[in-house]
């Protein structure tokens, strides 16, 4: 992540924002695969964007940038990470306000023990919603730390989360048919055992079709959450005299 500080006709000069706001050059050549005719319509002084770091060169304290090398999904990534990386530092700015403590304390007793085990604060973070607050006394977070930093926490970060769609063609034979409907609608939503708790809905298309919707924390979870109550519908209405079909709907 970089800030534009100025804009020449060759070039651009950006603050590396990660980086103690060291500075980084680039070149009008790395500015766009294709001609520039005015640099000014991809640069402006004080905006942020993302590059790629090309060359570092200590003795002259000089590093060489490119910005048509970076890709959408790099860039993409890039920001998100950034703005996830904010987000956490400032729970943790928080947190010291709330406890009465500075915000090199908090670095000390919180961020370097979570670091320790987690790749950067927001995974951590994200655990803590998972998980509890186990996650930070499993770290050796002071209890005074846990017990400001965990609400903060909870409070502020949410799981990202996914959703996938089906199609439920269902008919009963029976005289007590709509019963036995009932129970199958009300049988995919209840959670398989050993399934974690992930939000499931049925909606009426119009009978005899039903919509059903998973979220949860990936498609593969949610997949597999799809899968097994779908197995549990079909082994309940075995011994039933029944139609019943099921296709995925992608959303």
């Amino acid at each position: 992540m970089c800030t534009v500080q100025k804009v020449e006709r060759f070039g651009a000069f950006l603050s590396l924002d990660e980086y103690g706001g060291k500075e980084g050059f680039i070149h009008i050549s790395e500015v766009s695969p294709n001609w520039v005719k005015n640099i000014r319509d991809f640069f402006r002084e004080g905006r942020k964007t993302v590059a790629k770091v090309l060359r570092v060169d200590t003795s002259k304290q000089q590093v060489d940038l490119s910005l048509k090398r970076v890709t959408e999904q790099q860039k993409k990534y890039k920001i998100q990470e950034w703005k996830q990386r904010q987000k956490s530092e400032k729970l943790l700015e928080m947190a010291a306000e709330s406890a009465g403590k500075t915000v090199e304390e908090a670095n000390k007793k919180v961020a370097e023990r979570l670091l320790g085990k987690y790749p950067d604060l927001y995974t951590a973070f994200e655990e803590v919603v998972r998980s509890g607050e186990g996650v930070l006394t499993d770290a050796k977070v002071p209890k005074s730390w846990v017990k400001v930093l965990h609400p903060i926490i909870t409070s502020n970060i949410e799981l990202p989360t996914v959703s996938i769609g089906g199609e439920i063609s269902l008919q009963i034979f029976e005289p007590q048919g709509m019963e036995t409907l009932k129970m199958a609608l009300e049988k995919i939503a209840e959670p398989v055992d050993g399934e974690e708790k992930n939000d499931l809905s049925v909606k009426i298309i119009g009978p005899p079709k039903y919509r059903v919707t998973v979220t949860a924390e990936d498609y593969k979870t949610a997949e597999n959450i799809m899968q097994k109550r779908v197995e549990a519908v079909k082994a309940m209405l075995e011994p039933h005299d029944h139609t019943f079909e099921f296709s995925r709907i992608d959303k």
